[in-house]
């Protein structure tokens, strides 16, 4: 290599340039007086700003967010720069030419020693290492090249460079299937601390998530067929933090975004840390009281949806790479059921539904259409990692019954009012309590959402029956969509013990079932004349 570079002028520049390296209890009593749960429901229908009075109020005040004095006017607005405004080349050290020019002499012999110790050491992700050797702006964030430069960059006022002492970036063990999530914490000279949150797509964990579910390495590549659907919601995020916020509904602060243009620019959003909120993790169930609580999310969603404009409209149509998904998922479906035998006699009445990508169109997209219903806003992916709780207790690992904010807004799209409590319903809650949930909340919801568009002067233009009928065809749906995602998690997420992973398969298990046998009732008396 360095006999082919006879000028040490050559060398430098080779040096220098840039390069592609770098438990609760569940709410399981259905013998619940409904006079408490009426009164609870009624609480909870004005929470719409909610003070966070619980000992973990302090994590989503303004007061802890630092804010820029160029924020939008709009009172709370996030602080959003435009996709491209500060668009990064897709390497991992993307300023360096235009660094050449305007550093001093010794801000280059650092880039120079950079280089010259990825020759000597053969690894520059030590993120510990970087940020105390050398320059913090040099610091790759993540794997998709890009820096803590960028970062400072990008969040312009927010982040003055004079006054940053160090940066130092953790990745997060809850990086989702289609992200990489960092954790990014920017230290000052007055010793202050600021955390902020960079998701960014990738693809290399839904390929994993699926080679620990089917036991079988992938080709190498393999996971470049899921990149036309990803760049569509993550973009599809971008667009939703740049629109008009949404009354009422508890978002993380998003401070700037960048759309995704594979193998050009590297997509990416910087929000708000939630440090200190947690989620229910996926074996276990909501209870009826944390089902209220999204209720009220919901209905401030639906209610902006009344009349919605052609604006969100068109820029958020159903997104058809989801029939894809769903309708595509039968091998993983299968292999579930080979290694849970007692799911064979259920699913041997369901599965020509799986392989009708027709009966996917028609309950996922047009069942509310079918029903003569407004379209609505979906998030789309409404289910426990995407729902974030305020703890019991400062600290604690345990939800409360107070939900702190809906993260995840790649899938946000127009459709179904039903469809989120659908997905939330069938996937975050055993057998009881979504039959519960059926009977006792989905009516009363209902109705607070028809007196609360009369208070804001709207139309709510569907009866109870028609409301009904369009959980019942969208359910469907869901009900077949749940054991690919708990084959899958099941995997992904296992149990430290044998035992303990063997009853949450047994319970899983039978959450499967219930959405099975309810789901061919539902398509029996909705969809009599149609052909499997």
């Amino acid at each position: 290599m360095y006999a082919r570079l006879d000028k040490f002028g050559d060398l430098i520049s080779y040096l220098i340039l840039p390069h592609y390296f770098l438990t609760r209890e569940h709410w399981n009593n259905t013998t619940i007086p409904l006079e408490p749960v009426t009164e609870f429901l009624q609480n909870w229908s004005t929470d719409t700003t909610w003070d966070y009075s619980s000992p973990s109020s302090h994590i989503l005040e303004d007061s802890d967010v630092t804010t820029s004095a160029t924020s939008s006017s709009r009172n709370d607005q996030p602080v959003v720069s435009k996709p491209g405004a500060m668009e990064s080349q897709v390497v991992a050290l993307n300023s360096d030419i235009h660094r050449w020019r305007k550093c001093s002499i010794s801000e280059i012999v650092k880039i120079l020693q950079l280089r010259l110790l990825f020759f000597s050491a053969g690894n520059i992700r030590e993120h510990e290492f970087f940020s105390r050797k050398f320059d913090a702006e040099l610091m790759p964030i993540g794997r998709h090249g890009l820096t803590a430069g960028w970062l400072i960059e990008s969040l312009g006022a927010l982040l003055d460079s004079d006054k940053v002492r160090n940066i130092k970036c953790k990745q997060l063990g809850s990086d989702g299937f289609v992200s990489q999530i960092m954790r990014v914490t920017v230290e000052f000279k007055n010793n202050q601390k600021h955390k902020y949150i960079v998701k960014m797509p990738e693809t290399t964990n839904i390929k994993a998530a699926l080679e620990m579910t089917t036991n079988q390495k992938m080709p190498e590549g393999a996971d470049e067929q899921f990149i036309g659907g990803l760049t569509m919601f993550f973009n599809r995020e971008v667009e939703f933090y740049l629109m008009d916020k949404i009354p009422g509904l508890r978002l993380p602060r998003c401070f700037h975004s960048q759309q995704w243009n594979h193998g050009k620019t590297t997509g990416a959003i910087v929000m708000q840390d939630l440090e200190g909120m947690v989620s229910v993790p996926y074996y276990e169930s909501l209870n009826l009281q944390q089902i209220a609580s999204i209720g009220c999310q919901m209905l401030n969603l639906h209610l902006f949806s009344i009349d919605l404009s052609d604006d969100w409209k068109q820029k958020f149509p159903f997104p058809m790479e989801f029939i894809d998904t769903v309708s595509s998922m039968t091998d993983i479906v299968k292999l579930y059921v080979s290694r849970n035998p007692e799911l064979e006699e259920t699913f041997s009445r369901v599965e020509k539904m799986y392989s009708s990508r027709e009966l996917f169109v028609k309950v996922l997209r047009d069942s509310h259409e079918a029903l003569e219903i407004d379209t609505f806003l979906c998030h789309g992916d409404l289910w426990f990692y995407n729902l974030m709780w305020i703890p019991t207790v400062d600290g604690s690992e345990e939800a409360s019954n107070h939900l702190g904010a809906i993260i995840d807004w790649q899938n946000v799209h127009t459709g179904s009012i039903a469809e989120d409590f659908c997905h939330m319903l069938t996937f975050c809650c055993d057998t009881e309590t979504r039959r519960l949930a059926e009977k006792v909340f989905l009516p009363y919801y209902f109705k607070l959402l028809q007196a609360k568009a009369k208070d804001a002067g709207k139309e709510l233009k569907m009866t109870l029956n028609q409301f009904m009928r369009a959980y019942r065809r969208n359910f469907i749906a869901h009900a077949l969509h749940l054991p690919f995602i708990t084959s899958i998690m099941l995997c992904v997420k296992p149990a430290d013990d044998e035992i303990v992973q063997q009853n949450r398969n047994q319970q899983l298990l039978r959450k499967v079932l219930g959405a099975w046998d309810d789901a061919l009732d539902a398509f029996h008396e909705e969809y009599p004349d149609f052909c499997l």
